[in-house]
């Protein structure tokens, strides 16, 4: 049973950079146009962000009820045999997204704009990487059974409450991360457009 565990958690890291290699490529070859025309990640948008007051409350409102709502969806479908599939579709789906976004940064900024980049996860991706494959393990191994040594789920609480606790946890480790990303991210964000 240890060997499929740590089978599926190895397949997490290359689904995840398989979805980072189709975004680069997508942007590579069909998203140059779109990516000069698009007004984010340019410099006059991040000059008019070291300018912007941002309120970090409604911020940090905004980027929780994000983060809450998409974790809640995919918890759910642990109880159902989609939940390992869904995993690995959100993981290829992440991947995408900042392969798309690394590589239109690229190509209005050079250098300046995957530093700018990598900067905008900073400190918030030191706790979401842990938590989001922690989290992801137990979706799977919930979606497939495996607590419940192959029984299918019934429903009672032995079973449900275990799946309650990942639920909470996961709640309270975006919580946190949501903090970072609107108090601590925007300062260290603007800190370090100043030096570019």
């Amino acid at each position: 049973m240890w060997k499929k565990i740590t089978g599926t958690r190895k397949t997490f890291l290359p689904v995840f950079l398989t979805g980072f290699a189709a975004g680069i490529l997508y942007m590579v070859l069909f998203g140059r146009v779109a990516a000069h025309e698009t007004a984010l990640l340019g410099r006059y948008f991040f000059s008019r962000y070291q300018q912007a007051e941002l309120a970090s409350g409604e911020l940090l409102w905004y980027t929780l009820k994000s983060r809450v709502s998409q974790f809640t969806l995919l918890w759910l479908t642990g109880f159902t045999f989609f939940g390992t599939a869904a995993v690995f579709l959100s993981l290829a789906w992440m991947g995408a997204a900042l392969g798309i976004t690394l590589t239109t940064a690229a190509m209005k900024l050079g250098f300046a704009g995957i530093l700018v980049c990598l900067a905008s996860g900073l400190p918030q991706f030191f706790l979401y990487v842990p938590a989001a494959a922690w989290l992801f393990q137990k979706i799977c191994e919930t979606s497939e059974n495996r607590p419940w040594k192959g029984q299918r789920y019934s429903g009672n609480s032995r079973q449900m409450m275990p799946y309650l606790l990942v639920w909470g946890l996961g709640f309270l480790l975006l919580l946190a991360g949501s903090l970072l990303e609107s108090y601590v991210n925007p300062m260290f964000l603007k800190l370090i457009l100043k030096n570019i």
